[in-house]
C-alpha cells in the first residue's frame, strides 16, 4: 500500500465517508482533520514514511503538535483524533494496516484545560513533593523530568529526543540546545539551579543500553516514550491532586516566569521555539480567550 499517496487516500477515504450516508458537513470536517494530518506527516522526521507506516506514538506526537505548537484546546485535539480513529479503521477493514495505531491514543479531558492555565508555584511543590516520596527508584529521573519541563519549557516530543550530547552543564552558563543546524527553531536555552541540579543528580545514575544516547531512558535503557512521561506525569498529578494536568501546563508556567523576569515578548518566543508572537501571547494569558492586560 506504499503507493497509496495522500491525495489518493483522501479519495477513497472521501469515497467510503459518502458511501456512509454521513451528513455532508460531517465528511467535510472529517476530511479536513485528516488533510491536515497528513500535512502534518509529510512535514515532520516522517516524511519518508507512509501514513500508513504510523503508530501510536506518532499519533500522540500530533497531539502534543496540536496543542504546544498550535496552542489547540481539548475538544478540538480530541475531534481530530476521533477522525484519525475512523480513517484508521477504514485502513484496517481495506487491509492496508493490521491494527488501528489510533485507538491507543487518549482522548483528553475537556475539563481540565482551565487547570493547565492556572497551576499555582503550591501546585508545583506538590508535585515535586510527590516524586520524592512516591517512585524512590526513579526519584532522580523524575524529578529532572518535571525540572526540564519547568524550567526549560520544553514540548513533550523535545524532552523525549533530547540527548546526553544537548546538555551542556560546565560552562559558566547551564543550558540545553534544542535541535541545532537540524531545526528550522534550533535554540539555546538557559538552565538556573534547580534544573541544573536536577540534571546533575541525574546524569551519573542514567543507565542506558548500548548505543542509546538519549538523555531520558526507561527500565531497560531504552529511549522514554512520550507516552511513558505522560503516564509517569499523570500518576504524579493524581498523588498530588492534580488530576488532568498535563506537560503542556509546566510549559506555562514557564513561559509566564520568563516573561515575568524579562518583560519581553520576543525573548519569551525564540524561548519557547514559537513562530509567531500571537502563538505566546495565547500562552501568557491567563484565561483562554480572553484579552491581554496591558
Amino acid at each position: 500500500m506504499d503507493t497509496i499517496n495522500s491525495k489518493r487516500l483522501l479519495e477513497r477515504f472521501e469515497a467510503h465517508l459518502s458511501s456512509s450516508a454521513l451528513a455532508p458537513a460531517t465528511v467535510v470536517n472529517y476530511l479536513a482533520d485528516l488533510r491536515a494530518f497528513l500535512r502534518w506527516s509529510e512535514g515532520t522526521k516522517q516524511a519518508d514514511r507512509s501514513p500508513l507506516h504510523l503508530g501510536c506514538d506518532d499519533l500522540q506526537r500530533y497531539c502534543s503538535f496540536l496543542s504546544e505548537e498550535k496552542n489547540h484546546a481539548p475538544t478540538t485535539i480530541n475531534r481530530r483524533i476521533q477522525t484519525l480513529r475512523k480513517f484508521y479503521s477504514y485502513a484496517l477493514a481495506e487491509g492496508w494496516i493490521s491494527t488501528n495505531p489510533a485507538e491507543n491514543v487518549s482522548l483528553l479531558d475537556e475539563s481540565t484545560s482551565q487547570r493547565s492555565r492556572n497551576l499555582t508555584e503550591e501546585d508545583v511543590d506538590r508535585l515535586l513533593d510527590c516524586v520524592q516520596r512516591a517512585r524512590p527508584r526513579w526519584e532522580e529521573r523524575d524529578w529532572a523530568i518535571i525540572y526540564v519541563f519547568l524550567g526549560a519549557g520544553l514540548k513533550l516530543s523535545e524532552l523525549t529526543d533530547l540527548r546526553v550530547s544537548d546538555v551542556h552543564l560546565d560552562g559558566a552558563q547551564p543550558v540545553l540546545t534544542i535541535g541545532g543546524d537540524a531545526e528550522p527553531l534550533g535554540r539555546t536555552i538557559p538552565l538556573d539551579d534547580n534544573v541544573f541540579g536536577a540534571l546533575r543528580r541525574y546524569l551519573p545514575v542514567r543507565r542506558a543500553a548500548p548505543g542509546v544516547d538519549h538523555l531520558f531512558v526507561n527500565r531497560d535503557g531504552n529511549p522514554l516514550s512520550t507516552r511513558s512521561v505522560q503516564r509517569l506525569l499523570r500518576y504524579y498529578a493524581q498523588e498530588a491532586h492534580l488530576e488532568g494536568l498535563t506537560t503542556q501546563a509546566l510549559r506555562y508556567i514557564y513561559a509566564r516566569r520568563v516573561f515575568s523576569d524579562c518583560g519581553d515578548l520576543e525573548s519569551v518566543t525564540d524561548l519557547l521555539g514559537h513562530r509567531h508572537t500571537a502563538t505566546t501571547i495565547r500562552y501568557l494569558r491567563p484565561n483562554e480567550g480572553e484579552p491581554t492586560s496591558t
